[in-house]
């Protein structure tokens, strides 16, 4: 865990009588190993009276975010909040919070994880096999914004690059993983998921994106398992070269330690939504089934139901500039025909069905189990990401 940088502020006269037991304080918000106190490059300013903004001031730089705390003590509120209508008239991001509060601990706790995952990020190499899919109109990130907004290095590697997948041995740790299915030969699928493996393994990749669609075209075998497998263990790994998607599967990764699902969205009605899709991870399901490709008829993808009933939906904007952020509810489990073969119905608010009816930021969409709104909304402040919001409207 990131140890938290932190400057005690206070006024003169006498600011010793403050500083005195002002690290016994902070040990009540945070563990003692956990945190240092600074007088330069703070990640938390901390306001012990009042009287303090200059000392505030010469501690803040345009390009950081800012914890900042106050308390009801010696006008320390008084001065905090000064600070933060300061830093808000100059855009720079910062989040106050009150010493007394009970759930202060909570958000200290979450910023230090939030901010060691967006320092996991940076030298990240993700892998994109073929490009974006060309019905992925509003999901494509250049490759110097991916690195400039989250340290991502894009490796893109054609497909014509890659030996055929018929050369490869049938990786038995997949055939394993599926060991159940009887209906399907799922040899040349296993061949695949080796492929894919020996990239990620030369190519020193965390993680990947599929074009999938001209395999199952050219061989008629699928992508879907091996891209749920990899997902399952950790390797975040998207399809249909989504890179909105997968650099957000590597975010969440990073500050939940699990890898979500990749959803297409199906239907929007009052107050729910209709979400599907063929690569989700099998510890995400329960009672899965292999069955073939939705869109094509033709090799095989993963069917089962979403075992938690309170989900995370998330998305980027293709800027890197807005992000889609709802906690709701599964009601349904459908298994139509005319889907992708993974599907669950979500109860929403009216505000977030009408932000994904009139405000959407791309089709695909993330889904994990849990609320996580709240290390989600920090890696946002973080990365000065807007999470939208009705007020916009």
């Amino acid at each position: 865990m990131k140890t938290l940088k932190i400057k005690l502020l206070a006024s003169i006269p006498n600011p010793d009588i403050h500083f005195k037991n002002a690290d016994k304080r902070m040990e009540q918000l945070i563990p003692s190993g956990e945190f240092e106190l600074t007088d330069s490059n703070p990640d938390v300013l901390f306001f012990l009276t009042g009287g303090s903004e200059k000392f505030a001031l010469e501690q803040i730089s345009a390009n950081n975010f800012y914890i900042l705390i106050g308390s009801r003590h010696d006008n320390s509120y008084a001065s905090v909040t000064e600070v933060k209508a300061w830093l808000n008239n100059r855009d720079i991001p910062s989040m106050l919070l009150d010493e007394e509060d009970a759930g202060t601990a909570v958000v200290l706790k979450d910023y230090q994880t939030a901010k060691q995952a967006l320092k996991n990020l940076q030298g990240k190499r993700l892998g994109l096999i073929g490009q974006v899919s060309d019905w992925l109109i509003a999901s494509s990130i250049p490759a110097d914004v991916l690195k400039a907004k989250l340290g991502i290095e894009l490796i893109e590697i054609p497909w014509n690059q890659l030996p055929h997948y018929s050369g490869f041995e049938a990786s038995g740790a997949f055939l394993d993983t599926f060991s159940g299915e009887k209906h399907f030969d799922l040899t040349e699928t296993a061949q695949v998921h080796e492929m894919f493996a020996d990239t990620i393994r030369k190519q020193n990749l965390d993680a990947i994106t599929v074009e999938c669609f001209p395999l199952v075209q050219k061989e008629s075998v699928t992508a879907c398992l091996p891209l749920a497998k990899f997902n399952n263990e950790g390797i975040p790994a998207g399809c249909e070269g989504d890179l909105t998607a997968i650099v957000a599967m590597m975010l969440c990764k990073e500050l939940t330690g699990v890898v979500p699902w990749i959803a297409n969205t199906n239907k929007v009605t009052d107050d729910a939504c209709l979400f599907s899709h063929c690569t989700i991870a099998p510890g995400l399901v329960s009672g899965y089934s292999v069955k073939t490709h939705f869109e094509t008829g033709k090799g095989t993808a993963i069917a089962g139901d979403f075992k938690e009933a309170a989900v995370t939906i998330f998305r980027f904007d293709n800027k890197l500039s807005k992000a889609f952020l709802a906690t709701g509810n599964i009601t349904g489990r459908p298994k139509s025909d005319s889907a992708c073969r993974t599907q669950i119905e979500v109860k929403l608010s009216g505000d977030h069905v009408k932000m994904l009816r009139e405000k959407p930021l791309g089709n695909h969409h993330l889904i994990f189990p849990g609320d996580c709104r709240d290390l989600l909304q920090l890696a946002c402040m973080l990365l000065s990401i807007d999470i939208q919001i009705i007020s916009n409207y």
